[in-house]
């Protein structure tokens, strides 16, 4: 019982905690290359803050405006190009914070590669891997929001709190603000 109401009493607050008249900030000098294209991405769709992920059609959103075709069925999510139409199938099968995290996940394949992944020779594969999983982490917690919320002192609970903010899971949140702390 305690938990439901610590994220329901997380959830009402989440808007005080972000801080107010914070501006999409064009000068991205100080984001990685990465970063930088998670907030160009975010800033064409309008989207400058946290709550504004929440929106139950961003999904949508993000592929019309990238010319990707979603499709949801009942197989592991993948992404592919098939004479140029780009398309992610999203497993229908899973929470909507796993669907969003595998969404981002799949996109980054689509956003940095061509070419059949699994022809690739280990390494590379192992490498690409990494790289889409760095993208859905910086693309589901954006470092522009991140560097704006005031989180609690423990641990646990600014991850709590981060995974509640961003509609994401607990162990994504927390791996994301591990690699943020690291930074």
């Amino acid at each position: 019982m305690f938990k439901i109401g610590y994220y329901y009493n997380l959830y009402t607050n989440i808007h005080s905690k972000y801080r107010k008249g914070v501006e999409l900030n064009l000068k991205t000098s100080y984001l990685s290359s990465l970063e930088e294209k998670v907030c160009s991405i975010y800033h064409s769709l309008k989207i400058s803050e946290p709550s504004q992920i929440y929106h139950v059609n961003l999904i949508e959103d993000v592929s019309t405006m990238l010319k990707i075709k979603i499709y949801y069925f009942d197989e592991p999510s993948e992404a592919n190009n098939l004479g140029g139409d780009y398309r992610i199938f999203l497993n229908e099968n899973q929470s909507k914070q796993v669907i969003w995290q595998d969404f981002a996940y799949e996109l980054a394949h689509i956003l940095r590669y061509e070419g059949y992944h699994w022809s690739m020779n280990k390494p590379f594969q192992e490498y690409q891997e990494w790289q889409a999983e760095q993208f859905a982490l910086h693309f589901c917690i954006p470092t522009f929001m991140l560097n704006h919320l005031e989180l609690p002192q423990l641990k646990s609970e600014a991850i709590g709190f981060v995974a509640a903010l961003f509609n994401v899971e607990y162990t994504f949140a927390e791996t994301r603000l591990d690699k943020w702390l690291l930074n």
